[in-house]
């Protein structure tokens, strides 16, 4: 998956979603860096971390500066989502990467963190606050290159015996049942 189409692709929607806001955005992604990642899920990733700065940084109602940067050694690839926005407040670092107790926005819901780090988690890698504090935040997701491998899909009704697709809810089965 080259990464800095996916960076492009959350900052373009980012930057629009900004507004009024005084908000600019930063890439420093190599051209030709690929990263082994479903994109979809990386995306998602990536989006939670731009949105929760650029929320922040709205919110503060100062101007700030998101970044988005990489870089790759022989083990694994390293992105970087940086703001300069007021810091993540003492009890969302607490419980950051736990559902519904990590949110740090009134109206959150303090899932996508969690999800975030789920979905680094699936693909062997780990995603982790590297500094939070007046200046600003910095999360870090580190993907591996041996063990970067894609966790499987959840199984859909049509794929199990039949007695076990019984206990799937109706969301989860393929084919036109789904739709119900």
């Amino acid at each position: 998956m080259p990464l800095a189409a996916v960076v492009s692709e959350v900052i373009d929607g980012e930057r629009l979603a900004a507004g009024e806001a005084d908000i600019s955005f930063s890439e420093d992604i190599p051209a030709g860096m690929v990263v082994r990642a479903d994109g979809e899920q990386l995306y998602r990733v990536i989006l939670n971390l731009v949105r929760n700065a650029r929320q922040a940084i709205a919110a503060s109602g100062r101007p700030g500066e998101i970044g988005l940067s990489a870089v790759e050694d022989d083990e694994a690839w390293w992105i970087f989502v940086t703001d300069t926005g007021p810091g993540l407040p003492p009890k969302a670092r607490e419980h950051l990467f736990q559902a519904f107790q990590g949110g740090a926005s009134k109206g959150g819901t303090g899932l996508g963190l969690a999800i975030a780090n789920e979905i680094v988690r699936g693909h062997g890698g780990r995603l982790e606050l590297r500094r939070s504090d007046e200046r600003g935040t910095e999360f870090a997701i580190r993907l591996p290159k041996e063990t970067a491998q894609l966790a499987p899909p959840p199984p859909f009704a049509d794929d199990l015996p039949a007695e076990e697709a019984e206990e799937v809810p109706p969301l989860h089965r393929g084919g036109t049942e789904a739709a119900e």
